[in-house]
């Protein structure tokens, strides 16, 4: 697709990666839908989208809410807005020992990160379907290549998004919408707060994950790892080598940091 001319909907764009890709796109020449929890969020990445001369259509919705979702999309046409591209954005990342915590907390990562992501695809695709072309970009991790101590129920979402993703590009292959999925190691935003990086999850800036979007819209890549040297340790050494890999990353403690950081739901996510 070309990267410029599109209206664009982007989940979690309050702040964050969510934001700076919108700014990144409005930048290109884009509109902009931007969904979050937090409306207050919404109208400072509004000001900043109108300024350098694009719309921006501000949307609050809980994504753990399917009645949200649906009533999200029935707002969405009831305004005459319609969109190229789709980009799942949105999600959090409890983590700590799993039989540690309320199963609550888990529950909500699970209706956020992959109920939300895949009820709003399925209710975006009639208005894709309309579209010269169009994509679907889904943020996942590298988590969901790879799972490790503390991040048990995260690293499970997001390999649903992994497979999700993988299934519906084969879907979708003969039609004119494109899907990608971008596994981003711990990019420097809110959610890595007090969490320990370690050699296999090196921290990463917020606009990597922004530019290989970017990238996702215009070539239909498929799958993106950031940085992409991950795919030779996170995907292709497990595969070789399985029970060594688990081996290196119990002993190197790759993910201890997400175990002892044991962290909950945001302040904004009530359970």
């Amino acid at each position: 697709m070309k990267l410029s001319g599109n209206t664009i909907l982007i989940t979690g764009c309050g702040m964050g990666i969510g934001a700076l890709t919108a700014l990144r796109l409005a930048k290109e020449g884009n509109d902009i839908i931007g969904v979050d929890i937090n409306q207050t969020l919404l109208k400072e990445i509004q000001t900043k989208v109108e300024a350098l001369g694009k719309k921006f259509y501000g949307f609050a919705c809980d994504l753990s809410k399917e009645e949200q979702i649906e009533a999200l999309i029935k707002k969405i046409k009831k305004n005459k807005i319609s969109f190229q591209v789709l980009i799942n954005n949105a999600g959090i990342a409890p983590s700590g020992p799993y039989e540690g915590k309320d199963f609550s907390v888990w529950e909500k990562a699970l209706q956020i990160n992959v109920h939300g992501p895949m009820k709003l695809v399925y209710e975006s695709l009639p208005i894709l379907r309309e579209q010269n072309e169009a994509c679907i970009i889904n943020l996942a991790s590298i988590a969901g290549k790879f799972g490790t101590e503390g991040t048990v129920t995260y690293s499970a979402t997001k390999h649903a998004m992994v497979g999700f993703s993988q299934a519906l590009k084969m879907e979708l292959y003969d039609t004119q919408i494109g899907v990608s999925w971008i596994c981003p190691s711990m990019a420097k935003t809110r959610m890595i707060d007090g969490v320990k990086p370690s050699f296999f999850t090196p921290v990463i800036e917020p606009d990597q994950v922004a530019k290989a979007i970017c990238k996702a819209i215009e070539n239909n890549p498929g799958e993106v790892l950031v940085p992409s040297y991950l795919r030779s340790t996170i995907v292709i050494m497990p595969a070789l080598f399985p029970k060594f890999s688990l081996w290196l990353a119990v002993k190197t403690k790759a993910s201890k940091g997400w175990l002892l950081a044991n962290k909950g739901l945001e302040k904004n996510i009530p359970v």
